[in-house]
């Protein structure tokens, strides 16, 4: 297969029972192994450089200067997701007594529009190959520059001599994809626009990568020595579904103020949502909740439902607070940021642990022993 052409599989059954059939033998290459098909994919994107951005552009209405910084972007992700294996390969030559074993998750379909099609090959979906996961990618505005980039998969994988099915194009529309994800073979899902079925959100782990909800922890250090600059950010890159807690104070009528003037968060006591929970929903806006004391901060984590992004903005100052705050906000959420807002995945290093571990789990082997008596 060239990489103009890809497999479409003509209805949403026959491509998950494929990639189920390839689960298996795909999860069972090695992380050097995968890692060589994530430099494969890497190589066939540097080949097509001179011409695919443009392609890109003509698809999603763009400047093509545009189309190429996301086709670096998304090279530069490759380069991260490799070395992670190739590290990981190291590490699995001479294993630690007591190092946890990690397994694919199976099948992953990837469902939703994206702005270009780039986003067939994104983030969570390169991340999910890499870990060892067959993944169906489902769109209905790929246009012919999705084909091409489906197809540099499928010349990668065929290089690497990997299960042809552990990549496959699939018809995108609404019913295909509510097809797919109702597949007993899928394993999790990735959605782009967050238009996974209520009746599949509770079966398969799901990925969403519109998820704007976020619990930030604003310690009094930081917010008394950033309050502007943290209320610029915040109105940059928080979502609706954000919820901010601070210490009120100084910063904190200082934060108050900038938030309020655009409207986007509504205010309440921190002892409000203690007291009942539930009042820290998703309402459609931000919430911006008052702490009358430090102590308020692990109780508030304490209380609020699971998210899987979660924030800690702190000072020199706040070293001590911070450590008695964290494993409050370590039980709440999976994936906890430094300083920064937004849960989007940075290529980096440990961005790209991060991304291979979303598709991962443990697998805890146990020697026979002595039965009670």
């Amino acid at each position: 297969m060239n990489s103009t052409t890809c497999n479409r599989l003509p209805d949403g059954a026959a491509a998950p029972r494929a990639a189920a059939a390839a689960a298996l033998p795909f999860a069972q290459a090695s992380h050097g192994r995968r890692a060589g098909l994530i430099d494969a994919i890497g190589g066939a994107l540097d080949g097509v450089r001179p011409h695919l951005p443009g392609l890109v552009a003509a698809d999603a209405g763009i400047g093509t200067d545009a189309a190429l910084r996301q086709h670096d972007t998304l090279r530069n992700w490759l380069r991260m997701l490799s070395d992670a294996l190739r590290r990981a390969e190291v590490a699995a030559l001479a294993p630690s007594a007591d190092a946890v074993r990690t397994v694919p998750l199976g099948p992953v379909a990837a469902v939703g529009t994206h702005a270009t099609a780039y986003g067939l090959t994104g983030v969570h979906v390169m991340a999910a190959l890499a870990a060892g996961c067959p993944v169906l990618a489902a769109s209905s505005t790929v246009g012919h520059s999705g084909v091409v980039l489906a197809g540099l998969v499928d010349g990668a994988l065929a290089s690497c001599g990997l299960p042809k099915a552990a990549f496959t194009l699939v018809p995108g529309n609404a019913a295909a994809a509510t097809t797919l994800l109702g597949h007993h073979a899928l394993r999790a899902a990735i959605s782009r626009d967050g238009r996974i079925p209520a009746s599949e959100r509770g079966r398969l782990p799901l990925l969403d990568e519109t998820d704007a909800r976020e619990a930030a922890f604003i310690l009094p250090g930081a917010l008394n020595g950033r309050a502007e600059h943290l209320g610029a950010l915040l109105l940059a890159h928080g979502g609706p579904g954000m919820l901010v807690a601070a210490v009120n104070g100084n910063g904190f009528v200082d934060l108050r103020e900038i938030l309020a003037d655009a409207g986007r968060f509504d205010e309440i006591a921190a002892s409000a949502v203690i007291g009942q929970p539930g009042r820290a929903r998703y309402n459609g806006a931000g919430l911006l909740v008052r702490c009358a004391n430090c102590a308020e901060l692990p109780a508030l984590a304490g209380v609020l439902e699971p998210v899987s992004c979660a924030s800690l903005h702190l000072a020199p100052a706040d070293a001590a607070l911070a450590a008695g705050l964290l494993p409050a906000v370590e039980l709440m959420a999976r994936h906890v940021h430094i300083n920064r807002f937004g849960g989007a995945l940075l290529p980096t290093p440990a961005g790209a642990i991060d991304a291979i571990g979303r598709f991962r789990r443990p697998v805890f082997h146990h020697a026979a022993g002595c039965h009670w008596c």
